[in-house]
């Protein structure tokens, strides 16, 4: 395919691997910027559920312009191989060149993964995701709290489906810990916003 497109969408600023696509093991990402220029990429879906974040940080090293990322959730291919791929010199270098501002992931998602998210995204402005109702505490404290350098520009947070007392667990332990002074906690579409 790659051979039969070459410089078929020279213009082309959004990439999505849809739900099919099935990622092959040696995933050639080079392959790809004969099909459409990766540099001018400035937003980047990966829906499909085998697209580990290991190739994820590969491609990005070639997407340098994105700033929208869309995420169905976030695979790593070896259990606690997270301080591995934080360690890698390619996701250093992922993880300070990169320029994504504002992530979305569709599956619920662990307080170990949003950290790993922090370290590779530090411009992140906007983030939305799905969570489970006993993780919200844990997962809103580490990304409100004051000291984490990593999320100094986060100033917007979505759930994406909405439980009926998420906005009350979230509001109580803002006022408990004293996070915001000013900020923002509304539902709307049955998603919750906080905005700081």
């Amino acid at each position: 395919m790659i051979k039969q497109s070459i410089n078929k969408f020279p213009n082309a600023t959004e990439l999505t691997f849809c739900e099919d696509f099935d990622v092959p093991r040696d995933f050639i990402i080079v392959g790809l910027d004969h099909v459409f220029p990766l540099k001018k990429i400035t937003k980047l879906s990966i829906e499909c559920h085998h697209f580990s974040f290991e190739q994820l940080i590969k491609l990005l090293q070639f997407t340098s312009n994105v700033h929208i990322l869309k995420l169905d959730s976030i695979v790593i291919l070896h259990r606690n191989n997270a301080n591995l791929i934080q360690q890698n010199s390619l996701t250093q270098l992922v993880s300070e060149t990169n320029i994504i501002t504002k992530i979305t992931i569709s599956k619920e998602i662990t307080l170990e993964k949003i950290q790993l998210l922090t370290i590779v995204f530090r411009r992140m402005e906007k983030l939305t995701i799905n969570l489970f109702k006993q993780d919200l505490k844990r997962i809103a404290h580490f990304l409100l709290s004051k000291p984490n350098d990593n999320t100094r520009y986060l100033s917007s947070l979505c759930i994406s489906k909405q439980i009926n007392d998420l906005m009350i667990i979230l509001k109580n332990l803002i006022k408990s810990k004293k996070l915001f002074r000013d900020y923002i906690l509304k539902v709307i579409n049955r998603k919750l916003y906080l905005w700081w």
